[in-house]
């Protein structure tokens, strides 16, 4: 299902002209897996949003694909830090404004570097979440990397 919803997300990404459809299902708390099975969409289709905090930059946020696992040596590296520890959910819904299942990289409440799986850029689409639970922004991944001014890296453990 296709909608018009006004998040945070979608009026950063609106302010930045770029391409995007909006895409919908009921749930109420889910997996990435299952919002891929909602959408009628393959699992790597849909990527998710991960808040850490680098021991010497602070917060930042990486987007993977579904059935995924981050690696927090890879994205230390990319990010200039010794290590990365993935935040509390409580420490994500207050530095993004976003709760649990509905965190976006667009319209965060703070800013913090983005980095995102590199293989984003050769997806002809990615679904990521819009700022809510249920509704995700359809995106081709070269669009999304340059609304989301993200460094793309490998990012997934092997």
């Amino acid at each position: 299902m296709t909608t018009k919803a006004t998040t945070n997300a979608t009026r950063v990404l609106d302010a930045r002209k770029a391409v995007y459809a909006l895409r919908t299902f009921a749930a109420a708390d889910f997996t990435a897996e299952e919002a891929a099975e909602k959408l009628g969409v393959p699992p790597g289709e849909v990527w998710k949003t991960l808040v850490a905090k680098g021991d010497r930059t602070g917060l930042l946020a990486a987007v993977i694909p579904t059935g995924t696992r981050l690696s927090l040596k890879k994205l230390a590296r990319v990010s200039g830090n010794r290590t990365v520890a993935m935040v509390s959910p409580e420490e994500m819904e207050k530095a993004t404004g976003y709760v649990k299942g509905g965190c976006s990289p667009f319209g965060m409440r703070k800013a913090m570097p983005l980095y995102v799986h590199e293989e984003a850029a050769a997806l002809p689409r990615l679904f990521v979440s819009a700022g809510q639970r249920g509704v995700q922004l359809e995106m081709a991944g070269e669009a999304f990397l340059a609304a989301a001014g993200a460094t793309a890296a490998d990012l997934i453990e092997e």
